[in-house]
């Protein structure tokens, strides 16, 4: 990955620490959800002192979480691209298997993740009625409200089987 900035504008106008820390948010993909400081410096090519102040930046943000050693991406980057993604409205992987259910239960099914103290929507499907609570991806509430709610967590085995069927969706 490259911290350069493009040709397309002047030189003058592009901020090398958001470029590097923009970079840092990029390095992190399935093969490798969490990194070292080392591993962060070999798969950005910056050295070891500005992936930490970046990290630690990124963590003091909310961004990225450590346990000390490695480091993870949170939720919280799931605001970055919220825009991008809500003007798209594509469907995620598990849409499908969303409206089945509601199909099946005639009620309206999310997907969320945790960040903190408060639940992000990933996905919805919203059924049909006459009074209804109009919550988009990337909307948040205080976790303590989804209380009643049915929650699921991703295994690495349904994780495995999720990546299988992309697979085999793709093809």
């Amino acid at each position: 990955m490259s911290s350069r900035p493009s040709r397309d504008g002047p030189e003058r106008d592009y901020v090398q620490s958001l470029g590097r820390g923009l970079t840092v948010l990029q390095a992190f993909n399935a093969e490798q959800p969490a990194m070292t400081l080392a591993d962060m410096s070999r798969a950005t090519g910056l050295t070891r002192a500005t992936a930490r102040r970046l990290l630690h930046t990124l963590v003091a943000l909310g961004f990225v979480c450590t346990d000390g050693r490695t480091f993870e991406l949170t939720p919280r980057v799931l605001d970055l691209g919220f825009a991008y993604v809500s003007s798209l409205q594509l469907p995620d992987i598990a849409q499908p298997f969303m409206e089945a259910l509601s199909d099946r239960v005639h009620e309206s099914v999310s997907a969320s993740v945790l960040d903190g103290a408060q639940i992000v929507y990933v996905a919805r499907v919203n059924t049909q009625r006459i009074m209804g609570i109009s919550l988009a991806i990337g909307s948040r509430l205080p976790a303590a409200w989804s209380e009643g709610c049915e929650c699921c967590a991703c295994s690495s085995r349904v994780c495995a089987w999720t990546r299988s069927r992309r697979s085999e969706q793709s093809r």
